[in-house]
């Protein structure tokens, strides 16, 4: 969950920055600026959510039977996974409790923000009552003390003013009116409320305020240049927008309000009194360009795998069972799975792998099965002579990648001094340029990989083919040393890009494991 989170403000960012580039568009050729604020709040919101969770279903062709494509695998940039660095985070973004309490979160701010919005309606309903019956202009309207110019309601608008406004001028009533009833024209209180909507789905995510906050000003000048489009004249208009930001209306919650803050109200004016460039079309062209390009560029962030849901609690097991799982598991010469009761679940602790660091909770599936949600990981135990547990399968993604043998404890410390020895010394394995060719030519086959290692699909094979033949040669590769988590690591240049390697041998030289990670 966090770090789908990351993910997410991540995408919020880039189309943050694809809608500014489209309101100067806008603003060089005098359009609507509001609508890229719109269109960026609500792809804000469903981009993180369909990439992570929706799959496209394939027909079927006479050489290939019906299937489903995951939209995150039609991405090509791991910008995640390069922001941060998970593999010192993973304890964090691996337990249940953390990921439970971040969904707290998630819901307990969206829970006081709708409470916050639907307060405030009932709060306004209660003043409305006080509020009398009038015409401007020739146009029913609310008069209140202080509050408006505004419009409130979404079912029924109404136009509310503050009741000096019925003191002053007939040109400058009819100003205040013109913008509120260009308001109701363009249905701006319906925008607002559909943006809070949205809003209130992800009100954990500071740049979607920042969105919205946008999102407002645009309305406001929007409605500006409505307002001189159908006859207004600037400096008229401009000094009734002054008189209305010189008595400042008390707060009636998210509507459409003609006052705003001094400092926007003067960026609304120069906005006014500002003449088209010469180079309007050509600025306006370029700015399109960069949004698009950011726009592209946040469908295509990779978001980081689904994890399977905890089922922490859901299944019963004997202490007993738990006790008799825990112990030391060898996945590797500088590879060690340590398993701990943890009530009535279980608790992993691995040394040696990529992905997996600190310690994990891995709640029950089943008496023999236990989920890492994670990592999409699950732990199977298997029992040999006089019904001793033995052994640890480990499956990833449901496929089986490795089998851990139980160990005794002499074993175990065996296996951590050599880890450390390794971190301490920082040499490369004596085969390391010879596993780092093997890995950057990919061949089809597994041959040269340790045998717990699960073969490649032709799919994958095909992929990473195509991934390599993008890159182009290789130029250099550089030594960076090795990890905390004992795997040698290389920074490779290509011809079209760069890459980091990392990868696990065996005391045979055999690859134990590899990781590619794209720069």
């Amino acid at each position: 969950m966090l770090a789908w989170m990351v993910y997410a403000v991540l995408v919020t960012v880039a189309l943050g920055v694809a809608a500014l580039m489209a309101e100067k568009a806008m603003a060089s050729r005098r359009m609507p600026k509001r609508w890229p604020w719109m269109a960026a709040i609500a792809a804000s919101v469903a981009l993180p959510i369909g990439m992570a969770t929706v799959s496209v279903p394939t027909p079927a062709t006479p050489t290939r039977a019906a299937s489903a494509i995951a939209l995150r695998d039609t991405t090509s940039i791991p910008l995640a996974s390069v922001a941060i660095d998970w593999s010192g985070a993973s304890a964090y973004t691996a337990s249940p409790s953390v990921n439970r309490a971040a969904i707290d979160i998630w819901a307990a701010s969206s829970f006081t923000l709708v409470a916050f919005l639907s307060a405030s309606a009932l709060i306004l309903q209660r003043r409305k009552r006080r509020w009398t019956t009038d015409q401007l202009c020739g146009v029913p309207v609310l008069v209140s003390d202080s509050a408006g110019p505004a419009v409130v309601g979404l079912v029924r608008s109404r136009i509310v003013v503050p009741a000096w406004v019925m003191r002053e001028s007939v040109g400058q009533q009819r100003y205040v009116m013109a913008h509120e009833q260009s308001h109701l024209r363009a249905r701006d209180p319906l925008l607002v409320a559909g943006a809070l909507v949205l809003l209130s789905a992800m009100p954990w995510n500071p740049l979607l305020w920042w969105q919205f906050h946008r999102l407002r000003c645009a309305i406001e000048v929007d409605c500006d240049a409505r307002v001189l489009r159908s006859g207004g004249q600037v400096q008229e208009y401009c000094e009734t927008l002054i008189q209305v930001g010189q008595n400042q209306s008390e707060f009636i919650g998210s509507v459409t309000a003609m006052s705003e803050s001094r400092s926007f109200l003067e960026h609304r004016i120069r906005i006014m009194l500002s003449q088209p460039g010469r180079w309007a079309r050509a600025t306006a062209f370029a700015l399109i360009s960069v949004a698009l390009g950011m726009a592209v560029f946040a469908t295509q962030v990779t978001p980081p795998a689904t994890a399977v849901p905890a089922t922490n609690g859901a299944i019963r097991i004997s202490p007993d069972i738990l006790d008799a799982y825990a112990g030391e598991y060898e996945l590797g010469d500088y590879s060690l799975v340590t398993v701990a009761r943890k009530g009535g679940d279980l608790t992993v602790t691995p040394i040696g792998q990529f992905m997996a660091q600190g310690t994990i909770d891995a709640p029950a599936i089943s008496e023999t099965s236990f989920a890492i949600p994670v990592l999409d990981a699950r732990l199977e135990f298997t029992r040999g002579a006089g019904d001793r547990v033995e052994a640890m399968a480990v499956y990833i993604h449901g496929a089986l990648a490795a089998t851990a043998n139980r160990v005794d404890e002499a074993r175990a410390e065996a296996i951590r001094a050599a880890l450390a020895a390794r971190i301490r010394e920082q040499t490369p394995y004596p085969e390391s340029e010879k596993a780092l060719r093997l890995v950057l030519t990919n061949p089809p086959t597994d041959a040269g990989t340790r045998s717990g290692t699960p073969p490649k699909s032709a799919a994958q094979r095909e992929s990473l083919s195509k991934y390599f033949d993008a890159l182009g040669p290789v130029q250099s590769y550089r030594f960076n040393g090795v990890t905390d988590y004992g795997w040698d690591s290389y920074d490779v240049q290509h011809e079209h890009g760069a890459e980091q390697v990392f990868f696990l041998l065996d005391r045979d030289g055999l690859i134990v494991s590899s990781v590619v990670r794209r720069q």
